[in-house]
Parts: C-alpha cells; structure tokens; sequence
C-alpha cells in the first residue's frame, strides 16, 4: 500500500525523496519531497509534506494524507500549466496588437526646426498626430 500510495505521486514527478527522523517521545517525523519533471516548476511544486506522530498514526493515516497531498500536487501543476497557457496566449495577442498599432500609425516627419549654435539646421523627428506631453523635469 505504500508504494502504491507513492506511485501515485512519482506519476507527476522526475523524483521522490522519503526521508525519515526520530523525535521527542518516540515520535516519526516523514518528510516527502518531490523534484518536479521541468525546471521551472522546482519552486511553485516542490513544497514538501511533512508529518510528525508516533508510528501508530503514521500508520493509520500516511497513505490518506500522502493521496491527498498528491491529488493536491496534481492540482497545482494543472494550474500551473492553465496559467503559463493563458499567459502565452496573452503575451501572442498583445504582440499582435502592437504590431497592428505599428502598421496603422502614421509615419514621423523629419523637418528642419530649428538651429543649433552654429547656425546649421537640426533635424527632430516629428510624429503627425501625436500626443504632446508635460515635461516635469523641464
């Protein structure tokens, strides 16, 4: 049973760590740290379950709890994944919009405005319809 318990949890996993510790009072301490299958996902996924009690408990409620843990395991890697889905089709859309923006915007002007300090013109780039700003370090 625990094995397969553990199994269960491998599923999802490039690896998994069972380390076990004695405590006070006869107490176990079980910790289970799973190693995610990508990099980018070692930090959101890899917290690891830590139970403490004596080792009648343990074996009453191990497999329960280590089944919710990776049922919950599994839920945050879907979410995880949902999320970097949403986050792609958002970044796709906005570099369509700019590039769209970029099509339909007018193109800039250069035109002589003024001189410098040896006489000769200089040339700004003048965007035809754009917005002008305050400068609030002028």
């Amino acid at each position: 049973m625990f094995f397969q318990e553990l199994k269960s949890l491998l599923e999802g996993c490039a690896a998994l760590a069972v380390t076990l510790s004695s405590g006070r009072e006869g107490t176990i301490t079980v910790t289970v740290r799973p190693t995610p299958k990508e990099a980018k996902d070692a930090e959101a996924l890899a917290i690891p379950l830590v139970l403490t009690g004596s080792a009648e408990e343990l074996d009453a409620q191990f497999a329960g709890l280590l089944r919710s843990y990776a049922e919950e395991h599994q839920s945050l890697a879907e979410q995880l994944e949902a999320t970097r889905n949403i986050l792609e089709a958002a970044k796709k859309d906005a570099s369509k919009k700019a590039e769209g923006a970029i099509r339909k915007g007018a193109p800039a002007k250069v035109m002589p405005v003024a001189e410098d300090d040896d006489g000769e013109a200089t040339e700004t780039p003048d965007v035809v319809g754009a917005a002008v700003e305050d400068n609030l370090f002028a």
